[in-house]
């Protein structure tokens, strides 16, 4: 027997809630690994600034270990070694990194995201 309160009919809201849904997962399926990849190598920047003047001993040296991860990373497409200004003092070493990197976010909408990190350490 056949509900009279069943007719099959769907609800315009529900179709648009999971467009949206649709649309917001599909961006985050996009944005998610650019932003990871950066904070790792923000990781690993901050790793070589604390590296002891006795094993990097002029900035030249940390730049190769700066573009030694960004190759690990495949980054080299959007970061240069222009991207990095390396300054050592006695006392602390800072490593400033700056890039831009598009990002197709949706179909037929791509968004260009700068990254702009400052690590500074102590030296020992």
């Amino acid at each position: 027997m056949r509900r009279m309160s069943e007719r099959g009919d769907t609800r315009l809201g529900t179709l648009i809630f999971f467009g949206l849904l649709i649309a917001v997962g599909l961006a985050a399926w996009n944005l998610i690994p650019v932003y990871y990849a950066h904070y790792d190598l923000t990781d690993a920047v901050e790793e070589i600034c604390r590296t002891p003047v006795y094993k990097a001993r002029t900035p030249e040296r940390i730049k190769e270990m700066l573009l030694t991860e960004v190759r690990n990373r495949e980054l080299e497409q959007w970061v240069f070694p222009d991207s990095f200004k390396v300054s050592t003092t006695p006392r602390n070493r800072r490593i400033q990194l700056t890039y831009e990197r598009e990002v197709k976010v949706l179909p037929g909408w791509t968004k260009v995201i700068k990254f702009d990190y400052t690590a500074e350490q102590p030296l020992l």
